[in-house]
């Protein structure tokens, strides 16, 4: 193998490790008191080092941790950054996903959830509703009725809805139909991750929907 590119290799190698060990001081101005910086930085460094050795995205991180690519490591620290001051974890509640040497940073349904439960004591509830599923509709911030043959053939997915159980109240019914999810699809910049994880999406779309109506904080504050 060519110098050069036995040179290229080892860098894209030590490239995560150095690129976090130099931001730990950014990333402590941003995140809440409860997450340790060394804490986020392990985060970060897994998250980085698990796309390069996963073999369907290691070629794409390759890319965009590649020494010659200024724009793939800005994008990943602006990735970071945005993590850092949600106080979500990349690679399980915040996913950063290469695309064109670059990549884009996706909150997940377990970040929305997180950060809407940090704000008071509460229940998500997200779900799908299906073709043959019974749905009935009761109020603007009731519960809705919904059956379904839950181990059984409920057909294509035609919707879904979404609240927030407080205990003694609930928040707005937000409802979504399948053609809501597919606008929202329309203008994501990656749409291999809607179509890897279509019911994940949906759902991560719902809770993110309801997020914007009611207090989230990322900090617990209880």
């Amino acid at each position: 193998m060519p110098a050069e590119t036995v040179s290229n290799a080892v860098a894209r190698v030590q490239a995560p490790s150095q690129l976090i060990e130099a931001s730990l001081t950014e990333f402590a101005k941003i995140l809440p008191k409860s997450v340790e910086p060394e804490r986020f930085g392990r985060w970060a460094l897994t998250c980085l080092k698990n796309g390069l050795s996963n073999p369907k995205q290691a070629e794409h991180w390759s890319r965009v941790l590649h020494p010659d690519n200024e724009a793939g490591r800005l994008s990943v620290m602006s990735a970071l950054m945005d993590a850092a001051a949600l106080g979500l974890e990349p690679g399980r509640e915040y996913h950063l996903v290469p695309f064109g040497g670059t990549v884009a940073g996706i909150t997940d349904y377990k970040g929305e959830v997180r950060l809407i439960t940090n704000a008071e004591p509460c229940s998500v509830v997200a779900m799908l509703v299906h073709e043959k599923d019974q749905l009935r509709l009761t109020g603007a911030n009731i519960p809705p009725e919904h059956d379904a043959d839950w181990f059984g053939e409920r057909g294509p997915v035609t919707g879904g809805y979404c609240y927030i159980d407080y205990g003694s109240r609930y928040s707005l019914v937000t409802r979504m139909s399948e053609a809501d999810f597919l606008k929202h699809r329309a203008v994501a910049k990656i749409h291999t991750v809607w179509d890897a994880w279509p019911e994940a999406m949906r759902v991560k779309t719902l809770v993110h929907q309801v997020r914007k109506m009611v207090p989230w904080a990322v900090e617990r504050q209880w």
